[in-house]
């Protein structure tokens, strides 16, 4: 199965390494880089929720905490993105430690709401605090990242880059799934009384699974950030967690692989379909229902049962 997901994910990375050839507009290389980013972000809701089993519907609010952060120290003290990325994604690894507190005690929708009003709060806060977020106007002129004198500003540069910093994120969370730790979560997930009887610290755990997520989350939106050079309030809003969690949800609770898909294929499809003017809405929604609701791994299995009888069919003719 290990090598199964391992050729998924060269599988991924053979196809979006050839298919700049084939986009020949900037903007559309542009949502691309959009899609790898959200991608990044849904890794660290998968073993949040997927895996660990606790419910995060303000999972942006890690995203706009890093970006904002590097986005500020970049700009006001001129500090290199090298340093202000993981400045950011320490501070919201920080607040992800903050969040899995009430985690101890609330579970479902108790929980949910904590997390729903963690984001909503960040999100004011990046509106009125205006003499250091710019507040409603947004934050512009973020510095892009320089290498060796090269500043890396164009889309296709970043496309790369970001689908490299996919990939290996998502290595380190299929490690992070398979290991103790993983199955660990996974257990606590199913039974907290069991987990315990059988000495998984659950605090502790709960804890990691709050800070992976903030830590996915923060390097999504530093990146973020100096590839698209512009922040505004828009990126934190309800509506954007709730694509995170229904990209968490298309791609399989607990698949990493899946949700690198499904994280790219949900901020792609919108663009694709706007010739449908207002009718995209109602149509992409369905397409999501559908992917949702049917039983996947019901129609697989029978569909592999099937091939493999006609296999069988065949060496008994043959």
């Amino acid at each position: 199965m290990q090598k199964l997901k391992s050729n998924w994910l060269w599988v991924l990375l053979a196809f979006f390494a050839v298919l700049p050839v084939v986009l020949t507009n900037n903007y559309y290389i542009y949502v691309f880089n959009r899609g790898f980013a959200n991608a990044i972000a849904v890794i660290g809701l998968v073993i949040l929720f997927g895996i660990a089993g606790q419910i995060s519907l303000g999972h942006v609010a890690f995203f706009a905490l890093s970006a904002y952060t590097s986005s500020i120290l970049a700009i006001r003290l001129e500090w290199s993105p090298f340093i202000t990325i993981p400045l950011g994604v320490l501070f919201s690894c920080i607040w992800g430690a903050l969040l899995s507190i009430p985690s101890f005690k609330l579970s479902g929708p108790f929980l949910s709401i904590s997390t729903v009003a963690f984001g909503e709060v960040v999100r004011l806060l990046v509106i009125n605090l205006e003499p250091l977020t710019n507040g409603p106007y947004g934050l512009y002129n973020i510095p892009p990242v320089v290498i060796g004198g090269f500043r890396i500003v164009k889309e296709l540069h970043w496309y790369y880059i970001l689908l490299v910093a996919m990939c290996l994120l998502a290595v380190l969370g299929l490690r992070i799934k398979n290991s103790y730790i993983g199955r660990a979560l996974a257990a606590i997930r199913e039974d907290e009384i069991a987990a315990e009887i059988m000495g998984i610290n659950i605090r502790r755990m709960k804890t990691f699974a709050f800070v992976s997520a903030a830590f996915f989350a923060g390097l999504s939106g530093g990146l973020y950030a100096h590839f698209a050079g512009y922040l505004s309030p828009e990126i934190i809003t309800g509506e954007q967690s709730f694509n995170l969690f229904s990209m968490a949800i298309v791609g399989g609770q607990e698949s990493i692989i899946g949700s690198l898909w499904s994280g790219i294929a949900l901020t792609i499809a919108p663009e694709y379909m706007r010739f449908l003017q207002e009718y995209y809405i109602m149509i992409f929604s369905l397409i999501v229902l559908l992917v949702v609701l049917l039983p996947w791994d019901t129609l697989i299995e029978k569909a592999e049962s099937g091939s493999k009888r006609e296999v069988k069919a065949v060496e008994y003719r043959s």
